[in-house]
């Protein structure tokens, strides 16, 4: 008897796989984000990503948003010399951290 799930299952694995490894590219961006910003900005940032050409930081309010942009030539210089291809721009978002209550 075959499974009537199989076609929905199918190529779930490598979506999932490809998930994980676009987190954890994330994941890593966002840490190196972190060491580049001065110690008291370093906590807000919530996460970064690539989006095209542009790094995209996530922090968690606008105060910190504005400051975070402030900072953006510094993260850019660090981010160049690690060897990161930055042809666009540095964004700065706001969002919140997952898990936390609005």
């Amino acid at each position: 008897m075959s499974d009537p799930l199989k076609p929905v299952t199918a190529g779930l694995e490598a979506g999932l796989r490809g998930l994980a490894r676009d987190a954890a590219a994330a994941g890593e961006l966002a840490a190196f984000v972190r060491q580049s910003l001065p110690e008291p900005l370093r906590p807000h940032v919530v996460s970064a990503a690539r989006r095209g050409d542009d790094i995209v930081v996530i922090v968690d309010s606008a105060a910190w948003a504005a400051r975070v942009r402030y900072a953006g030539p510094r993260v850019r210089e660090t981010l160049e010399a690690r060897g990161e291809r930055l042809a666009g721009k540095l964004r700065v978002r706001v969002g919140r951290p997952v898990g936390r209550a609005p």
